[in-house]
Order: C-alpha cells, then sequence, then structure tokens
C-alpha cells in the first residue's frame, strides 16, 4: 500500500531540519516535473513530500563582478528568458531554449534537474563544461561549497549528503569563448535526449585553446570528456582534428542499451554531436 505525507516549511532551517529528521523518506518537491512522473509510476513509496517551492532566496539570478550566483528554484524559463546569461554564458542558455516545451521550463527548476541526476540531465553539461560550483548546506554539516563534477554519483544517485539540500549554482561569466550546446533525441519536441554535448573553447592563432567538452545521456553520469579535450587543445578546427577527436570520443564514452537506442549507436552521436558542436561554435 502506498504512503505518502506532505510538509511546507516555512524557512530554510525549517525544511533542513525536516530533511535530517526524515532522511532518506524525504523527497524534495518544487517544480515537481520530475517527481509527478515518479509518483504516477509509484516509483516512490512511503515517503514525506516536502515543498520547498517557496522558500525565500533560493530563486533567482544574481551577478557579482564576472561570477553569476543562481539560486536553485530558479526556472529553466527563467535562465532561458535572461539576458545576462543569454551574453555571459551562453552555452546554458542555448541549453535552456531546447528544454522540454514551455510548460515544462515554466516549471522546471535548476536544483531540481540537478538533483534528479538522470544522466540526460540537459543543464549538466554546460555548467560541467563551465566549471561550475555547488553550494548546498544540511542541518549536521553547515554549508559546502564543491564542483559539480562532484555532484553525481550514477542514475538517479548523487553525492549530496544526509539531509543536504541545494542552494545555488556559481560559474563565471563573460569568458568570451566559443561555445554550443546540441542534443540529439527521437522527436523534436519533449525528447529526453539520447545523447548531448556542451562545448567552449578559445581560438588563438588559428587553434584551439581552453576546450572544454561535456557529454549528457552517454555514461552513467554527465561526464567531462579529459581525453578528448586534450586531442582537441592546440590544433586547428579543420575536418582531421574533428575526425580524429570524435574517434577518441566514441572510446571515452561509456552509454548503455535501452529502449531508446543501442550502446554502439550512442557511440557514433558522441562523434557526430563533437563535430556539430564545433561547427556550430565556430559558425
Amino acid at each position: 500500500m502506498l504512503h505518502y505525507s506532505f510538509c511546507k516549511p516555512r524557512g530554510l532551517i525549517e525544511a533542513l531540519q525536516v530533511l535530517s529528521e526524515y532522511g532518506g523518506r524525504a523527497r524534495i518537491a518544487a517544480g515537481c516535473s520530475n517527481l509527478l512522473p515518479d509518483l504516477k509510476a509509484r516509483h516512490l513509496q512511503d515517503c514525506l513530500l516536502v515543498d520547498i517551492s517557496e522558500l525565500e532566496g533560493l530563486r533567482g539570478i544574481q551577478a557579482e563582478g564576472n561570477w553569476a550566483t543562481v539560486g536553485s528554484l530558479t526556472t529553466i524559463a527563467e535562465l532561458g528568458g535572461s539576458p545576462l546569461l543569454r551574453e555571459g554564458a551562453p552555452l546554458l542558455w542555448q541549453a535552456c531554449q531546447s528544454f522540454g516545451d514551455p510548460l515544462v521550463r515554466n516549471r522546471a527548476t535548476l536544483g531540481g534537474n540537478l538533483g534528479h541526476a538522470s544522466p540526460a540531465a540537459d543543464t549538466a553539461p554546460p555548467l560541467l563544461a563551465m566549471e561550475t560550483s555547488v553550494l548546498a548546506e544540511s542541518l549536521s554539516g553547515g554549508r559546502r561549497e564543491f564542483p559539480i563534477a562532484e555532484l553525481f554519483a550514477g542514475p538517479g544517485r548523487t553525492n549530496l549528503r544526509p539531509g543536504e539540500l541545494i542552494l545555488s549554482l556559481r560559474f563565471p561569466l563573460f569568458e568570451r569563448k566559443k561555445v554550443a550546446f546540441v542534443k540529439f533525441g527521437l522527436r523534436n519536441a519533449m525528447a529526453i535526449s539520447l545523447a548531448s554535448a556542451a562545448l567552449s573553447l578559445r581560438m588563438e592563432d588559428g587553434l584551439m585553446q581552453d576546450v572544454k567538452l561535456a557529454y549528457g545521456s552517454l555514461a552513467a553520469t554527465p561526464f567531462r570528456a579529459f581525453r578528448t579535450e586534450e586531442c582537441l587543445t592546440g590544433m586547428p578546427c579543420n575536418e582531421e582534428t574533428l575526425v580524429r577527436a570524435s574517434t577518441e570520443a566514441q572510446g571515452e564514452v561509456r552509454p548503455i542499451t535501452d529502449i531508446r537506442a543501442s550502446s554502439s549507436y550512442r557511440r557514433l552521436l558522441a562523434g557526430a554531436l563533437l563535430r556539430q558542436a564545433a561547427r556550430a561554435a565556430l559558425s
């Protein structure tokens, strides 16, 4: 028999107290774009739904110098509609344009998209390539900041500590790099990515420098493709370089076979999306 309870904390401290008390039984509820499908599919049983949707201080985009801090309750629509991010963080802004449909973008939050820890989370590859840091807090451990690469533990699993809540994300602005986010799904709208790629780089004297490449849906977690980055760094962006880097990428990814695609097909997508991203970034 399924059993759900519900509470709506009046402030951050109360929310952290509830998360500490209920531990693994507590489930964060905000935009609920991931939570509701799980509830309908009966993947969650005997849990406490903790509604944090109206907690103050966890929503909005703030700029300080060349850095941005984005609250975890900020919606994808707010990110995609931000002139600041369009100019200063275009890689994340691009990803938000292809995220679900307008109804989902108006509900889904950045913290929820990351905290759900789906390998296909659209915001994860851009934030990895942007070397984002995560600010989280728990009642027992206080606040801590850590690289976003340390957040993901596996499909549906994070490395957040017991009772810990994501407060915000922090990343640099206005890096003046060539960037592109590309993804491939089985249909144009509302498609979970079969594969996605986020690429950023600088061109100096005709050579690619400071290359950052992150993939989604091509391993158990979103990840940085460091070997492929090395293959691109210091090289001209020509067909020979991209073919060689694509081969490296196909060996670096660790995709699975599921109902949507085979692992071999996803390996091919890794190379194809890299070439597409490079051409889009430099166009």
